[in-house]
């Protein structure tokens, strides 16, 4: 029997339909979890409060985040990004910055030892037992052994970051990369790395964070796992993805979609379609749901 968990979407209104059509799938699909979780900014509660059921909840940056964490207006947005003021940090942080931020907070706030944190673009497309996925006693922790070199230099830098802030010795590239689009967390395990985070860079966690600015949450779970012997216990090293993911190339047709599903590995059960590809929420819909 695996243990408890819930299921993690931050979002946002430019990734709706995705969303719903990540929920439509969800219900469908998935089976095995305790709640799923949508954490959006106040302005876009509106429109994702449809999306609450007695399985999911809708929950907006106010209930989770400081509010020293504040929204520029979106007359000030540039480039189409939302920006976001931090008291003490010399520059403003994106809104994909908060999106990492939800993930780590309502982790910490959510009742069940493991989640799964899940992006709004992905889709379900076979059954998925979500308290078999998050493991038995020990929590799966994904990785892509040696993915990190010189010729991805944000990941190099997100990796740097990493280890200065939990105070660990950074050791020669090439690195493990710990980002996916399903990621298990063990909710004890994050909060022992937000402690030490807290500990080295005497600041609160997402304050320390939003100074550093270059971060990943997930290479930093992953680092704060494996440089902690007590922690690293805590987990198995799993190196297959639970998603599919179509990083680049044409807009897929419904036949695209369906030739990506009919590929997927056993051990995947979703698949995420970049939106720089330009493929059609609505096309994804009908190659999952609309028939043979």
């Amino acid at each position: 029997m695996g243990v408890a968990v819930s299921l993690i979407t931050p979002t946002y209104s430019g990734d709706l339909e995705s969303c719903r059509l990540l929920c439509d799938s969800i219900d469908a699909f998935a089976t095995g979890y305790d709640k799923h979780y949508l954490v959006v900014a106040d302005a876009d509660l509106p429109l994702f409060q449809s999306f609450r059921s007695p399985k999911r909840d809708v929950l907006p940056d106010s209930v989770l985040l400081p509010r020293a964490l504040h929204p520029l207006p979106t007359f000030l947005k540039w480039k189409n990004r939302q920006y976001y003021l931090v008291s003490g940090a010399s520059l403003p942080v994106y809104g994909w910055h908060i999106q990492q931020l939800r993930k780590i907070a309502m982790t910490l706030s959510q009742p069940c030892p493991r989640v799964i944190c899940i992006d709004s673009d992905n889709c379900f497309v076979r059954p998925f037992d979500a308290a078999k996925a998050a493991g038995g006693p020990r929590s799966p922790l994904y990785l892509d052994r040696g993915a990190i070199t010189s010729k991805l230099p944000n990941h190099v830098l997100w990796q740097k970051n990493a280890y200065h802030m939990l105070g660990r010795q950074e050791p020669p590239l090439p690195g493990d990369d710990y980002i996916g689009q399903m990621i298990v967390w063990d909710r004890e395990s994050l909060q022992q790395i937000v402690d030490r985070l807290e500990s080295v860079t005497k600041r609160a966690w997402w304050k320390a964070l939003c100074r550093v600015r270059h971060f990943s949450e997930y290479i930093l779970y992953g680092v704060g796992v494996m440089t902690q012997a007590s922690l690293r216990e805590r987990h198995e090293l799993v190196e297959h993805s639970m998603c599919a993911t179509y990083w680049s190339g044409p807009s897929l047709d419904t036949d695209g979609i369906r030739n990506l599903i009919a590929e997927l590995h056993e051990t995947q059960y979703a698949i995420a379609i970049q939106s720089h590809t330009a493929t059609s929420p609505e096309a994804i819909r009908e190659a999952v749901f609309g028939g043979s």
